[in-house]
């Protein structure tokens, strides 16, 4: 017999919810300063970005406070089951230094989630919790396909119905088969969110990490190298997000190169041109598009 798969969402004005229990998991939060945003999680982050951009919106600050606390409650979530005895994920247990709560009996629940940022960072703005649970690992896509086709998360979303104010942070924690979002009121104070592996922070336009051209990294003139091109945007912010997507994807070498009045993306680059030729191969299964770079093209 096929398992069924049971997956729901929760919201504050709406709950859907079928069962499904996992073992708990041993494990548990790490320090907010090593914080990162996993491969998933920017994954996460990247499609309700582009589903914001085809409703017209501008994307939300990837926010290092907001993900650590999405990322501690799916934790607690899974490890110590606060939903279970008529409670819900929203939920918090009494295993860590945080207010519990039983979100679904609890006369303060707004407070028992609007709070917790509060609780656990330096974020003193609200926030709000959407949550996913599927019957095997959380994967980004699931999570946001579901999201994306209920009007109540939707709205979150989207800053549709109640949820009409600009959202000013966003945090994604993905953890066991759980995923959640956090959509804040405030501005995150930590400035600084990295993905796992890389040391170059998520920036959007306007921000001056993206003037200073923090995502270019050029290779010492000494060593020539031959770079696998997979694109060429015209301005240095289109080209630093796209830089931060690539390495968010699991590209940590990503960088651009200056060309002219335009920006080409480089995914990755090697010393000899036959090793280039090698790899490009490869990469074009994932970039049809891509090309090498010669040290002495223009």
């Amino acid at each position: 017999m096929l398992r069924q798969r049971l997956i729901y969402t929760l919201i504050i004005s709406g709950l859907f919810l079928l069962t499904y229990r996992v073992p708990a998991q041993e494990t548990g939060p790490g320090l907010f300063a090593e914080h990162c945003a996993s491969p998933a999680e920017v994954e996460l982050y990247n499609l309700i970005t582009a589903f914001r951009k085809i409703n017209n919106l501008p994307p939300v600050p990837f926010s290092k406070s907001l993900s650590y606390v999405a990322r501690v409650h799916m934790m607690d979530i899974s490890v110590n089951r606060p939903d279970f005895g008529g409670c819900n994920p929203h939920s918090w247990s009494d295993k860590g230094k945080w207010k519990p709560c039983c979100y679904a009996r609890d006369e303060k629940r707004i407070a028992c989630m609007t709070e917790k940022p509060k609780e656990l960072t330096l974020y003193k703005a609200k926030a709000w919790e959407i949550v996913y649970e599927g019957g095997e690992p959380a994967r980004a896509e699931d999570a946001f396909n579901l999201w994306k086709n209920i009007s109540l998360t939707r709205d979150y979303l989207t800053n549709g119905g109640k949820w009409a104010k600009p959202w000013k942070a966003i945090g994604i924690g993905i953890y066991g088969d759980y995923a959640a979002v956090w959509f804040g009121e405030g501005d995150d104070p930590e400035k600084i969110y990295t993905s796992c592996g890389s040391d170059s922070a998520f920036t959007l336009p306007g921000d001056p990490e993206i003037t200073r051209g923090q995502l270019t990294e050029n290779p010492s003139a000494a060593s020539p190298v031959f770079s696998i091109i997979t694109g060429s945007l015209n301005t240095l912010e289109k080209a630093n997000r796209e830089v931060a997507r690539l390495r968010g994807l699991g590209y940590p070498k990503a960088r651009l190169i200056p060309a002219g009045n335009n920006y080409r993306i480089s995914i990755a680059d090697y010393p000899t041109e036959s090793e280039a030729q090698r790899y490009l191969r490869e990469i074009q299964a994932g970039f049809p598009d891509a090309w090498v770079l010669k040290p002495d093209a223009p």
